[in-house]
């Protein structure tokens, strides 16, 4: 039910009127102007219904003290008046009323009039918030979330025209039109969208983040204005996008480049962009992935990119990878969907460095397998005998229930057949092949380039 707030110093009035609405709405009464403004403190009513004429503060007085205010102003007010001369009509319009009443009111009169400035009142608010939704569209990036170039220039100049400092990252994506060829759309759009999260994970609440367009980036980070916090934002903002891109399975495909500035007093938002951008470009031209900052100097002055301290981390992924692998194994066993994305990096490595890559199939065939050994049994001697005759170099994988494939780094032709007839020699070693009924065949192919 909507409150409506009742301001009149006659007892009788605010009895009347409460009488003849409360039927319909929650009605709250004051008998002054100074209670009023109390009353709005702790609670915002539906609707005012204010007396003109109140000793110690008027209600036109009363009126525009809650236009005034911010949290009040959008608060419909009615006037309740014996004055019904036009200049008194036109008074309590100016103040921001949106009727008023005649006293002595008609009842019917009064629930028509509070009915339809409610409606009114509806129906704009109702409308403001449609375009509210429709603006925050228009500054947003459907596919990140994050604010467009427009809502950038809009804010950004703003805030600087206000005196507000911070630094700027204009960003770019090393590399990511290559994969976007490479992986697709799809793929490409979720490293947008992981580096917009990347984003959003080193900012706060009131910085500004944009998606310019394609694979640019824009980072405002208002109040950040020491450049070691600076330079230790933008190398986090690196290094977590990389560790995003190792969970999605394509690590050190794509990178980030940024080239930051640190806006001074008094800069403007096209010095400050212009100025990073130029120092990002500097940064692409200069090895990528890494961040640099613009300097008085100029951007290409003899000042180091500053580059991201990798060198331990990769220590340690090198180290627990030896860790979970057994060096005295022999070949690589992976799953299918693995070898397949090893076999596509080995026909491209195949055209660039003219290697030698051979593919080696074996396939078990038998008239029948006896009762005591399955399929599945065979096929891990096979696995087994693979794996302890190749070179870890060597990758192999199960490609269906009775064939398993090898890519063999490195070898020719004649030295694959050499490797083959190893890998059968050891596979019919094993007592529980002699007397299965499984033969083993192969068919070695060079790998070509695609």
């Amino acid at each position: 039910m909507k409150k409506i707030l009742i301001v009149d110093d006659d007892g009788i009035n605010c009895l009347l009127a409460k009488h003849a609405l409360a039927d319909n709405y929650n009605v709250e009464t004051v008998n002054s102007g100074a209670v009023a403004l109390s009353f709005l403190e702790r609670e915002i009513p539906d609707l005012i219904l204010m007396d003109i004429e109140m000793p110690e503060m008027d209600g036109k007085t009363v009126v525009k003290k809650i236009k005034a205010c911010d949290a009040w102003n959008k608060i419909p007010v009615v006037f309740l008046t014996a004055d019904t001369s036009p200049i008194t009509e036109a008074d309590c319009l100016q103040c921001g009323a949106d009727d008023f009443i005649t006293k002595p009111f008609v009842v019917d009169v009064m629930r028509s009039r509070v009915a339809r400035v409610l409606e009114a009142h509806d129906v704009r608010k109702d409308l403001e918030q449609a375009l509210d939704q429709e603006t925050i569209k228009s500054y947003t990036d459907a596919l990140t979330g994050l604010k467009n170039r427009a809502y950038l220039e809009k804010e950004l100049k703003k805030l600087l025209e206000e005196g507000h400092r911070g630094t700027l990252f204009m960003t770019d994506l090393d590399n990511f039109k290559s994969m976007n060829d490479t992986y697709g759309h799809m793929v490409g759009d979720a490293v947008l969208q992981n580096f917009a999260d990347t984003l959003k994970l080193h900012s706060k609440e009131d910085d500004i983040l944009c998606r310019l367009g394609g694979d640019e980036f824009v980072a405002f980070f208002t109040d950040v204005t020491d450049i070691n916090e600076a330079s230790e934002k933008a190398a986090g903002v690196i290094k977590t996008f990389a560790e995003k891109m190792g969970v999605m399975g394509y690590a050190g495909i794509v990178s980030v480049s940024i080239g930051a500035k640190i806006a001074e007093n008094g800069e403007t938002f096209e010095t400050l962009y212009g100025d990073a951008d130029d120092t990002l470009y500097f940064v692409k031209e200069n090895g990528k992935n890494s961040y640099h900052f613009w300097s008085k100097d100029g951007v290409v002055s003899d000042i180091k990119l500053q580059e991201i301290d990798t060198d331990a981390e990769l220590k340690d992924i090198h180290r627990m990878i030896s860790e979970e692998q057994d060096k005295d194994r022999g070949a690589f066993h992976v799953e299918y969907d693995d070898f397949k994305k090893l076999y596509d990096f080995s026909m491209r490595t195949v055209g660039r460095n003219n290697r030698n890559v051979q593919t080696l199939l074996f396939s078990l065939s038998s008239d029948k397998v006896r009762a005591e050994q399955s399929m599945d049994d065979i096929m891990e001697i096979l696995k087994q005998a693979v794996i302890t005759s190749l070179r870890s170099v060597d990758t192999g994988t199960k490609y269906s229930c009775s064939q398993y494939i090898v890519l063999l780094m490195d070898t020719d032709v004649e030295n694959g057949r050499a490797v083959a007839k190893r890998v059968i020699d050891k596979f019919y070693q094993n007592e529980r092949v002699k007397f299965s009924g499984i033969k083993v065949n192969y068919d070695i192919q060079p790998l070509k380039a695609e």
